[in-house]
């Protein structure tokens, strides 16, 4: 790996050439410098704190995303955990998101749960996405615990963000919170969702 995946930190390399090297990592044959490559992103985002390079990198870890397995993806869900401050710098986010958005369409409950849990820590900078919302609010209906445990921390983020979305989500989750076959622990975690219905003090009060 090159220098600017180490620790010094008296070297200066140009945008281009991080990113070059970034790139090379993430599209490398070896799992191990896919990897390498994708951890260190949260430092190289604080050691260069540009938007031209925050947006190329995140533009480079969604199309991995899309295209990788879940066990990269959990690595690339983790990076956008850890590094949530810098996200606003993004500035193709239709397509960052087109990419992370691809995955919600996989027969795999574990690559959507992924996918909403990336959306978690995405939600500031695309709360008003009307696909996310409908993908979150279907996903609360799906067969898989994890998923739905999933949806339920995605609607909470988004209904912090987004009127509009706690407006339309509020209902689906009294519905589900009155629901007979609704498992106790689910019903425990969707007032958290109630709980930050804030944007509405009419649904509020209701709640």
């Amino acid at each position: 790996m090159s220098l600017i995946f180490g620790n010094q930190s008296d070297f200066s390399l140009d945008t281009h050439s991080v990113l070059t090297e970034l790139d090379r990592s993430l599209h490398s044959s070896s799992i191990g410098d896919q990897c390498e490559g994708i951890v260190k992103v949260p430092s190289l985002f604080e050691r260069y704190p540009f938007p031209i390079l925050i947006n190329a990198a995140s533009l480079k870890l969604s199309e991995l995303f899309q295209e990788g397995s879940n066990f990269l993806r959990i690595l690339i869900l983790q990076v956008f955990k850890e590094s949530e401050k810098h996200l606003d710098k993004i500035l193709n986010i239709d397509e960052f998101v087109r990419h992370l958005f691809a995955v919600s369409y996989s027969n795999d409950p574990l690559a959507r749960s992924i996918t909403l849990q990336t959306l978690c820590h995405i939600a500031r900078i695309v709360c008003n996405n009307k696909n996310i919302h409908h993908f979150i609010r279907n996903s609360l209906e799906s067969n898989d615990e994890q998923e739905v445990h999933a949806s339920i921390k995605a609607s909470v983020q988004f209904a912090k963000q987004s009127k509009e979305f706690a407006q339309n989500i509020y209902p689906k989750v009294i519905y589900m919170i009155e629901g007979l076959t609704t498992p106790m622990d689910i019903k425990i975690c969707l007032l958290e969702v109630i709980n930050n219905l804030h944007h509405n003090f009419a649904i509020v009060e209701d709640a």
